[in-house]
């Protein structure tokens, strides 16, 4: 039976599929506490309340047998390239498709209803996207898809890391796949350590969230600490460093499956952004896209970093719009220091205008 689901989830679009007991629920949850205790959630506060509800996702569901564990690679959306000349921040390739949670789902419910009519059962199921308080990358490592980076992210050997995973959790009795094998591993390679700008990877198999350059640019809500914000370069949503150095990335990911549209370019020129002084231009720019997550002031704020670390003087007419007369504090701050960082007459006459004094 776990050979057919497996064909059958190959076919909805999936990239891989593996099993696992239900018992793998309760892997790594030990890994998770000590990350909370030693503070490397950062902006993540949210995980502390997730950990929390892990115990009551498993209680209310005791006739778990299984966990079918899939990934949907989104390692090479297809897009035009953006304009060279237009000065641009980047995005990490994950949230370059519309919501992959919806896309996933959809699978997820086609697979369900294929389980049930070969089975001739009524079995029951639990889906999970990524919002349910279950570690997704422990079940997929337990259920032969691959193992965990020294940049905390799951890999699959022969198909590295750019991959979503979601998991159908279910009390159909199905035989789990055999542990990865133990020539699955980084060996002595450091590349994602090295590479991060901000030393977020403070140690092999550790991620402090607080300096993630994902984290600041997508969860955190306030002000990005100053030192800070010139390692984030001119990444305006999430980051893909710690995996574009993975020697196991190097394989050219094959596209998305057809249901896996792309709506967004990797990189988006800076004055689009700049220029959302509402809601309503925010939301037709990045409605359906995952670029919503951190919200108008979130992502303008980004914008205006890498407006900042880039020294783009082109971009002083948006800055100046951004800290003249945008309505959000957080907004007008990180344009006053993007000017500061670009420096000359016209961004010091900008910020004075502002009432603002320069830097010598």
């Amino acid at each position: 039976m776990g050979q057919g689901i497996r064909e059958e989830a190959l076919r909805l679009g999936f990239t891989a599929a593996g099993i696992a007991s239900a018992a793998a629920l309760h892997n790594r949850r030990h890994e998770m506490a000590e990350w909370l205790q030693r503070g490397f959630a950062g902006p993540l506060g949210y995980m502390q309340q997730f950990f929390s509800r892990q115990q009551r996702f498993l209680d209310s569901f005791p006739e778990a047998r299984s966990i079918l564990v899939l990934a949907s690679d989104y390692g090479a959306f297809t897009q035009p390239a953006p304009d060279p000349a237009l000065p641009a921040g980047r995005i990490a390739r994950y949230a370059l498709s519309r919501d992959y949670h919806k896309v996933l789902r959809r699978r997820l419910k086609k697979l369900e209803t294929w389980i049930r009519h070969e089975t001739g059962k009524e079995v029951r199921f639990r889906k999970t996207v990524d919002t349910s308080p279950v570690q997704e990358r422990a079940l997929a490592e337990a259920a032969g898809l691959g193992f965990f980076g020294k940049n905390t992210c799951l890999i699959r050997p022969k198909g590295g890391s750019f991959f979503f995973l979601c998991t159908l959790i279910t009390d159909l009795e199905m035989d789990p796949e055999d542990p990865p094998g133990k020539n699955w591993n980084c060996g002595s390679c450091t590349l994602c350590i090295e590479a991060c700008p901000t030393g977020a990877l403070a140690e092999p198999y550790r991620l402090d969230a607080s300096l993630c350059i994902s984290s600041l640019t997508i969860e955190h809500r306030g002000t990005v600490p100053p030192e800070l914000r010139p390692a984030l370069g001119d990444w305006i949503f999430g980051c893909d460093i710690c995996q574009e150095v993975c020697p196991y990335n190097r394989t050219k990911s094959p596209p998305p499956a057809e249901d896996f549209p792309s709506a967004l370019t990797e990189t988006m020129p800076l004055s689009d952004i700049l220029q959302c002084r509402t809601q309503g231009q925010f939301e037709a720019l990045f409605s359906g896209t995952p670029l919503t997550r951190p919200g108008r002031e979130g992502l303008v704020r980004n914008a205006a970093i890498a407006a900042g670390n880039l020294r783009e003087t082109r971009l002083l007419p948006e800055l100046a719009e951004c800290l003249l007369n945008d309505s959000s504090p957080l907004v007008r701050s990180h344009a006053a220091w993007a000017l500061e960082q670009i420096g000359g007459p016209e961004a010091a006459r900008i910020l004075q205008q502002a009432g603002l004094q320069t830097t010598p």
